[in-house]
């Protein structure tokens, strides 16, 4: 696996743990093209909930704009666009949806999400299908950046759309058949993994045959893109197992203000929770019988919750922290494994306790806690040493140290190198020509 030093445009990443300070272009990317020049960008958000999806695109949306791109918005929560997007000066469209159909027990790969929500039904993804075709017409979109976004991906691929992918190793198998068991620690079988992605690829090929397009021989080749870097770090990927990639590292965050820790003496703990983690309640009771100063991020929580934790040594942010900065303020954290914070952490060589509530985070907090740095709760058992794991987390040096050599490891990744160089390979894959070959559209 290639390691992250600040986007891969026309680069590939330094072996050494460090890394380089910047990625090396071959060519400047925006090489003759006059300031007037418009790109047409659509960024495709299918999957997925809550502020993290727009808040990581939001600089590079900024940017892109700045230098005369035209950026439109297709999002899966648009009451979540709403909080960021009017401030910034941008709009946006729905993404087309389908309620997620009801399948016997978890998802045990990636195709299996895919049947949950319209693939098991050949009528229901050409219905989406069209749908994204018509945004991407609409719009005049010149590339497509998918943020967890496969729908989008298989409706460029029939138009000829170069597609980005935008976001972490969760959004994209490896190139694997079948794709992969996303349950690591249970015992699957090789066949209802085959059935999975035979079902799911049967009707996306039909979809492709419909437009012209080539087949698909497996279902990971839908991701076989103009540009498969991951927003990512290889210790955090999803896939342990996925081989070789390059990974760009986490973007700075969106949006971020100074937050005032209460004035007590002891260890200084930040939270970033939501009112859905699980065991909210619990985490918050642990949080409060802490010795120090307490800083509680937690959008949405009932005012009753706020005001029955709120004490001395414990303060509720009404708006989103400096993750950054509030990072190495902390002796520790506590998240619902969400990677901007949780990794904000680590750049700063703290550890974290994490509670995730679904599969993506449960699985992003297994590395973690695999690399020594940090515990997972888990949400399916109930929290009765939560307070205790907390402690541990705070007291243990084995803990610290472990986040200590992530972050040594990384001391020279620069975040707002990332965003140039991300900006940087956006422009430069609009600016290509459209062929099969960098539309994804393999044979």
């Amino acid at each position: 696996m290639d390691v992250p030093s600040a986007g891969p445009p026309q680069a590939r990443h330094s072996q050494a743990p460090g890394g380089r300070t910047a990625a090396e272009l071959t060519s400047p990317p925006s090489a003759g093209r006059g300031p007037g020049a418009r790109h047409s960008i659509l960024y495709a958000w299918e999957f997925g909930a809550n502020l993290g999806h727009v808040g990581t695109f939001l600089p590079v949306a900024r940017e892109l704009r700045s230098h005369g791109n035209a950026v439109h918005w297709v999002v899966s929560q648009p009451h979540q666009a709403a909080r960021l997007l009017p401030q910034a000066g941008f709009d946006w469209l729905q993404a087309p949806a389908m309620p997620e159909q009801q399948r016997e027990g978890p998802p045990l790969n990636y195709a299996d999400i895919l049947l949950r929500f319209g693939y098991a039904n050949g009528t229901d993804l050409l219905g989406l299908v069209v749908a994204w075709r018509e945004l991407l017409r609409l719009t005049g979109a010149k590339l497509v950046l998918a943020d967890h976004a496969p729908t989008a991906i298989l409706a460029a691929r029939t138009l000829g759309i170069p597609v980005m992918l935008f976001g972490s190793g969760f959004f994209a198998p490896p190139q694997v058949h079948p794709t992969p068991n996303m349950r690591p620690w249970a015992a699957v079988s090789a066949e209802p993994l085959l059935a999975n992605d035979r079902l799911a690829l049967a009707n996306i090929n039909a979809v492709l045959e419909r437009y012209g397009r080539p087949r698909l021989d497996y279902l990971a080749q839908l991701f076989q893109v103009a540009e498969d870097s991951l927003l990512s770090f290889p210790e955090l990927d999803h896939y342990p197992a996925r081989g070789p990639a390059r990974y760009w590292g986490m973007l700075p965050a969106a949006v971020a203000e100074d937050s005032t820790w209460p004035a007590v003496r002891g260890p200084h703990v930040f939270s970033y929770l939501r009112p859905e983690t699980p065991h909210v309640e619990a985490a918050l009771q642990a949080l409060c019988g802490l010795p120090g100063s307490v800083l509680i991020y937690a959008p949405g929580l009932p005012a009753e919750l706020v005001q029955r934790y709120a004490a001395p040594h414990v303060a509720f942010s009404p708006v989103p922290v400096d993750l950054n900065k509030v990072a190495r303020q902390a002796d520790a954290g506590l998240t619902y494994a969400s990677p901007a914070a949780t990794v904000a952490f680590l750049m700063a060589g703290k550890p974290v306790l994490m509670i995730p509530g679904h599969l993506e985070q449960f699985l992003f907090a297994r590395r973690v806690e695999e690399m020594g740095a940090g515990l997972i709760q888990n949400p399916e058992l109930p929290p009765h040493d939560l307070a205790a794991m907390m402690q541990r987390v705070l007291g243990d040096p084995g803990f610290r140290a472990n986040a200590g050599a992530f972050a040594a490891k990384y001391a020279n990744f620069d975040q707002n190198a990332v965003m140039t160089n991300i900006v940087a390979r956006i422009e430069e894959l609009a600016d290509a020509p459209t062929t099969s070959a960098n539309s994804g559209a393999h044979p």
